[in-house]
């Protein structure tokens, strides 16, 4: 049995290919039910910068989770290959323990990438896919992610995603205060990104989303105001700023809602699948910024101190899940030897009560002969083992010694 691993991230993949797997979570939960009679457990973490698709192999480098995430892609594997991450074992562990803990996100440290690990399980649980040994890894790398933040000081500040779509947007329209700017996505980004521009103290901020119970909640305060889906357009042409971070998996937001507009503005797509046409782009006086132009700001790397911690307090949670791992294997492997052992004693015995009914006189010998079969079929692999490694089979055989007086 082996835990695999294969991801396609920010890192290797460009956005035109990470979009055809930008998966909404009905259709992830849709895919891991079709994968399902083809390993024994599987989960996907999907997420703007990764889609990553871990799973229990009955032998491992099967690479079959390439070609399962190819398909669903409707992507040939050959494209697919270049660009992506595999791992088995240990590595795979110690990848999800550094996703989980943001050491491996575009904005070191960021926050958001805990609920999506988080998300991911729960989608897991509800396809049927989510058995003890995916359960436990990602229960540990949750619980890894939370004390390296906690304990190192990693994304202090609250960095995200968000946060550096603000930024930039403020940067470069000289500052936001007295801009108006749009919101479209009242979902998790859409929330975070009004949270950060709440900061900014914009002169006007729009929020508008399909279904009005979320938009309600993101605009019950007063310096949010909620508008209809329908009548988003109008305020195309009066907004000096528009984040767009919809579920929606085509764009929503196109060249031609510009039409009237003369004012210079700034367009960011927050998506992926992408929200916004890529001719938005080629708009007089529009600039479109996607997630993968965002980069942290100039002066706030993360310093080596904090990192090197988040790093160890990892490493300690990988050592943990492999203890855990090698004791589930040790006895799944004790719970096989001892089912092989029953059947070999129950064939002699058999055998001796067959030869006892014939020979009753020399019962006491043919039960001994059984007793001598057994112990030789037993020990003929300890034996074999005492040739490559004694100290641990050595251990085992006086354990076993004094267990027996």
């Amino acid at each position: 049995m082996s835990l695999e691993v294969v991801a396609i991230t920010h890192r290797t993949a460009p956005l035109t290919i990470r979009e055809r797997l930008g998966f909404s979570p009905d259709d992830q939960v849709a895919w891991l039910r079709e994968w399902k009679s083809l390993a024994t457990e599987i989960a996907l973490l999907v997420t703007c910068h990764r889609t990553e698709l871990y799973w229990i192999a009955d032998e491992p480098g099967s690479g079959r989770g390439l070609e399962w995430l190819a398909a669903a892609a409707g992507l040939p594997v050959e494209i697919l290959a270049p660009v992506a991450l595999r791992a088995e074992g240990e590595q795979a562990v110690r990848h999800l323990m550094r996703v989980a803990a943001g050491l491996d996100s575009r904005v070191v440290g960021e926050t958001q990438i805990l609920g999506q690990v988080r998300r991911a399980r729960e989608l897991a649980r509800a396809a049927g896919t989510l058995g003890p040994v995916l359960e436990r890894l990602f229960s540990l790398s949750l619980a890894a992610g939370r004390t390296a933040r906690a304990r190192s000081g990693l994304g202090a500040g609250g960095r995200s995603l968000a946060r550096l779509a603000v930024s930039a947007v403020s940067r470069s329209l000289g500052g936001l205060g007295g801009r108006a700017v749009l919101v479209l996505g009242a979902g998790e980004m859409g929330r975070l990104v009004v949270t950060e521009l709440r900061r900014e103290r914009p002169a006007a901020l729009w929020v508008s989303n399909r279904t009005a119970e979320r938009l309600q909640a993101i605009a019950g305060d007063g310096d949010v105001q909620g508008v209809e889906w329908t009548r988003w357009p109008e305020l195309v042409v009066e907004v000096d700023a528009i984040f767009v971070a919809t579920a929606a998996p085509e764009p929503v937001l196109c060249a031609r809602h510009f039409d009237s507009r003369v004012r210079p503005g700034v367009v960011v797509d927050l998506a992926v699948p992408r929200n916004v046409e890529t001719s938005v782009a080629q708009v007089p006086g529009i600039r479109l910024i996607t997630v993968d132009d965002l980069q942290d700001e100039p002066g706030s790397s993360i310093s080596q101190s904090p990192y090197k911690c988040a790093e160890e307090i990892v490493e300690r949670y990988v050592r943990r899940y492999l203890r855990w791992w090698q004791a589930r294997q040790l006895a799944e492997e004790i719970r096989l030897a001892q089912e092989v052992i029953e059947e070999l004693c129950h064939r002699e015995l058999r055998r001796a009560f067959h030869l006892i009914t014939r020979n009753p006189e020399k019962a006491s010998e043919i039960e001994r002969e059984a007793a001598a079969s057994v112990a030789r079929k037993v020990l003929a692999p300890v034996f074999q083992s005492l040739h490559q490694e004694t100290n641990g089979v050595a251990a085992a055989l006086r354990l076993l010694a004094s267990a027996q007086r």
